[in-house]
């Protein structure tokens, strides 16, 4: 009896926590680059609506916060950071001029 005690001790410290980060998603955070508008991005929008893992993203392309001041469009362009999905072919390309207001908003 005592084992089994344990073991729903371990299932629960490991289980809680692993369904706990599926849903977390990070939040929001916005980048305020100069000369144009902030960009907001969504973790709801890239984990939960579109089905992304956090694995997908952290940690390439995105290292969290080591190498975020190394972001900037001629980097996305060639394909970092944000430009590794949006490439135009897995999702819209961060190089059309269109395309720019839909991440930098107001």
């Amino acid at each position: 009896m005592r084992y089994a005690g344990m073991t729903c001790i371990v299932v629960a410290g490991v289980l809680v926590p692993l369904i706990a980060l599926s849903k977390i998603g990070g939040g929001e955070i916005t980048y305020k680059p100069k000369g144009t508008n902030n960009v907001v991005f969504s973790h709801k929008h890239h984990v939960n609506l579109k089905g992304r893992k956090c694995m997908n993203c952290h940690y390439r392309p995105f290292q969290m916060l080591y190498d975020s001041c190394e972001m900037n469009m001629a980097t996305l362009s060639r394909g970092n950071f944000c430009g590794t999905c949006h490439d135009g072919k897995k999702a819209f390309d961060v190089k059309t001029y269109a395309n720019c207001t839909r991440c930098h908003k107001n």
